[in-house]
């Protein structure tokens, strides 16, 4: 139980971000009826210096200041969730979407001033890289490119949900996905992907948009880029973004680039900056200190595997 909790401490704690008591049972898989065991593990680190409490929430270290921090970036979630829900409102008339996900910071709960609002889209087969060119042509027009509202960086098709990443940082985005658009796609999404239960055992869905109706021109666009001319079309653009994107990041490392992106017919996986990586880096770099600390008590053979904890 101490090493599940300080898992879950240590990896929120990359991104400064405190825990309440009732988050860290949920996140654990545990009864909140019958809380013993687990208050048992909290006060055992608490004691040990590991971590720190203060009025219901817990960090791993002692900077209570993070606290406050957190509750000014739950307040500015509430007031960007008007932007979340407009534009995801957008892309769900789009044809052939069937699924609009809040992904990234806000779908935890927290933004910073310059945190980015991101989606996880799922799209009809066949059709991913015209959703996408769609998306992005809409992006370049009428928001002058700008992702602060509208960061298009991962598709999948409806036969493509299964996401072969298996790190907490995966887990962590899919166990908090919270649905805008095809809300039933989510139960679809968790039941592809079974290993997240490894990290988060108790799966409840987040709540979002209830409206999946679709407007008649959505429907009246799609009877007609449906034809199998389009076919072609899409397998155009599918080679020429992934050209495109080759070229443009030509001078990254071919290790670094597959970890990077994922560019396939039914997927784009789009993160140019490597940020999964670094931030599972900064994960098992806590876990290495809290092991030096401990010993291998708790946390044995867990820092040497950075995408397996």
């Amino acid at each position: 139980m101490e090493s599940t909790l300080l898992r879950l401490l240590a990896y929120f704690d990359v991104f400064s971000y405190p825990l309440t008591r009732e988050e860290l049972l949920r996140y654990a898989g545990e009864d909140p009826k019958n809380p013993k065991k687990a208050d048992k593990a909290l006060c055992k680190l608490e004691r040990s210096g590991l971590i720190s409490s203060h009025n219901g929430y817990y960090i791993a270290g002692k900077d209570l200041s993070l606290i406050e921090r957190r509750r000014k970036g739950n307040q500015r979630t509430g007031e960007r969730m008007k932007d979340a829900t407009r534009y995801s409102r957008i892309i769900a008339a789009f044809p052939f979407v069937r699924g609009v996900f809040l992904s990234g910071s806000i779908s935890k709960g927290y933004m910073s001033e310059n945190d980015d609002i991101d989606y996880f889209i799922v799209t009809a087969p066949g059709r991913l890289w015209l959703v996408r060119s769609l998306l992005t042509l809409y992006k370049k027009i009428f928001l002058g490119n700008s992702h602060h509202n509208f960061c298009i960086n991962y598709f999948v098709d409806t036969k493509n949900l299964k996401i072969n990443e298996i790190n907490r940082f995966t887990a962590t985005e899919i166990y908090f996905l919270t649905p805008m658009y095809g809300c039933h796609l989510l139960h679809d999404i968790i039941k592809q992907n079974q290993w997240v239960k490894s990290y988060y055992p108790v799966f409840k869905p987040h709540t979002g948009l209830k409206n999946d109706q679709d407007k008649k021109l959505k429907h009246f666009l799609e009877s007609i880029l449906k034809h199998q001319y389009f076919n072609r079309l899409e397998r155009y653009l599918f080679r020429f973004s992934r050209k495109y994107i080759r070229n443009k990041y030509r001078r990254m490392n071919p290790g670094h680039f597959g970890q990077a992106f994922s560019i396939k017919e039914n997927e784009l996986r789009y993160n140019p900056g490597a940020y999964q990586k670094r931030i599972l880096q900064r994960y098992c770099w806590k876990l290495r200190i809290m092991e030096k600390k401990l010993g291998d008590s708790l946390l044995a053979g867990m820092a040497t595997m950075p995408f397996k904890t």
